[in-house]
């Protein structure tokens, strides 16, 4: 590869933050052979299909790589349960699995080199109480911190329960927290009693 070649594809990768799509590096006239190239060399990491990071740019994932990068694999998956509580800052430490939600109909790909517990929701749900921030150019949706700890609660099978017990211990006392708007979430999921009686006695 010719230097200016990959000096012009580091800076298109510095530029944008370090992640970058196959589109964009094509639409630069970076052909598909200089991609194979730059992974063999480990100039750049593939994170999802169809996007990468810079490994050359010797600089660290952010914090919320996961977020980002499951969205861009998916950029209709949202954070969830567990994972979204650690964004609202209900946990300590993040979970060892990315909690995301898609549409039961959404059968878009979420092949991460991290796990993911993927739980699918109806049409109507999926939507409800939604809020969604940029970071690098990508829109990360994640739920707000009462849906969160419903649905923590509505997953606890596959929550330890230490980490549950975090959750609900964090929302007792977190000023943020909306117990009617939490309990009428909970009641559309049809899981109200248990919800409230977990929050309540637990």
């Amino acid at each position: 590869m010719l230097k200016r070649t990959y000096e012009k594809i580091y800076s298109l990768f510095e530029k944008a933050g370090g992640y970058l799509p196959t589109r964009t590096l094509i639409d630069n006239r970076v052909s598909t052979i200089h991609i194979k190239e730059l992974l063999e060399n480990g100039d750049i990491e593939k994170v999802s299909h169809g996007n990468y990071w810079g490994t050359f740019l010797n600089i660290k994932k952010p914090k919320d790589y996961k977020y980002l990068e499951a969205s861009m694999a998916n950029g209709k998956a949202v954070i969830c349960g567990p994972s979204a509580c650690f964004y609202h800052g209900l946990l300590k430490n993040e979970p060892d699995k990315l909690f995301v939600a898609t549409k039961r109909t959404d059968r878009g790909g979420m092949k991460l080199d991290f796990p993911v517990s993927r739980h699918y929701f109806s049409e109507n749900g999926y939507e409800d109480h939604m809020t969604s921030y940029v970071k690098n150019g990508v829109t990360i949706k994640i739920y707000d911190i009462d849906r969160s700890v419903a649905d923590s609660i509505r997953f606890r099978d596959s929550i330890d329960e230490k980490t549950l017990d975090e959750i609900l211990q964090a929302y007792r006392k977190s000023s943020k927290k909306n117990l009617k708007k939490c309990y009428e979430y909970a009641e559309s999921m049809r899981v109200g009693r248990i919800v409230r009686d977990m929050i309540e006695n637990s």
